[in-house]
């Protein structure tokens, strides 16, 4: 917990404002430490006022008496009301209470709201006590009185202590993450660095490699980016349709072009002969195999076959 309350910051702020220019109001019935800042609703009554009282609500009526109390109970405390409902009376006005918002000096404790008859009670150590909901409600004045002397007190010096230990366990968790992520961008353009440079024929790299006996390295990254370019240019064929698929069925062959309606069937002997020979040497792939100049085997009975079959056996 950073702090006892932390809602409706702006509001707690303008009072605290208020209270430091003097810009309050104090009412003909209460102690001098209850004090209104902000009025809601209705005209803006005179200086001499009474909160509450027989004409009121009756959760204003709960909430007077409340108050009366614990304003005498808590006198270094300051009790800062809203209200509403201005009642004139020949004896002077007389307004509803809506709510208590109760400070420790500048420190907000927390906020009193009145609803229906009851008084809401809430900050934050009512919300981190509660296992649903994050308000302590009441109707009875005995029961009011003691959630307010249970959770309305200022920060404790454990309370503060715990802060910073939780303070100084983010910090480092946030830290060791910015750290990580520094750590990979780096990694990242270091590997980019060296990939580059061997995409260049780097001598330096090549020997260095070589020296640690890590030759499979380079072979891999040569082997990996062939492999790359066959199945990006296969893949750049199926999407500009310059192929065409084929399927084994029963002794015959099927094929079929992105756009047409009907598939041409062949027998083995009249298959044209690039068609047939791109085939043959699929056909010996394993599957989901790209062959460079051939195609693609999907499946035993699925292929996709170039259109410029280009096949270049060795001696």
């Amino acid at each position: 917990m950073k702090a006892v309350y932390s809602s409706n910051s702006y509001t707690v702020r303008n009072i605290l404002e208020s209270i430091k220019e003097g810009n309050i109001r104090y009412y003909t019935n209460m102690p001098r430490n209850v004090f209104r800042a902000q009025q809601v609703g209705g005209p803006e009554p005179e200086p001499t006022m009474a909160l509450g009282g027989s004409n009121g609500s009756n959760g204003s009526k709960l909430g007077v008496s409340f108050l009366s109390d614990v304003a005498h109970r808590y006198p270094n405390y300051s009790f800062v009301t809203t209200t509403r409902n201005v009642y004139n009376f020949d004896s002077g006005d007389i307004v509803d209470l809506r709510g208590i918002y109760v400070f420790a000096g500048c420190e907000p404790l927390g906020y009193i709201e009145v609803e229906d008859g009851n008084l809401v009670f809430s900050n934050n150590r009512i919300s981190g006590d509660m296992k649903r909901g994050d308000s302590k409600k009441t109707s009875k004045l005995s029961t009011a009185k003691a959630i307010f002397a249970k959770y309305f007190y200022g920060m404790t010096t454990l309370e503060h202590m715990q802060n910073v230990v939780s303070g100084a366990a983010a910090l480092s968790g946030n830290t060791v993450h910015d750290l990580m992520r520094k750590e990979r961008r780096a990694s990242a353009a270091i590997n980019e660095l060296v990939a580059k440079k061997l995409a260049q024929g780097s001598q330096a790299l090549m020997d260095f490699f070589a020296s640690e006996g890590e030759t499979d390295i380079v072979d891999n990254l040569k082997a990996a980016k062939e492999d790359r370019e066959v199945v990006r240019h296969i893949e750049k064929a199926m999407e500009a349709h310059a192929g065409f698929y084929l399927m084994v069925k029963d002794d015959h062959y099927y094929t079929h072009r992105v756009g047409e309606t009907t598939p041409k069937r062949y027998k083995r002997g009249d298959m044209p002969e690039s068609m047939r020979t791109a085939f043959a040497l699929l056909k010996l792939a394993e599957k989901e195999t790209y062959v460079g100049g051939a195609g693609l085997k999907v499946d035993d009975d699925k292929f996709f076959i170039l259109d410029e079959v280009q096949i270049e056996f060795d001696d």
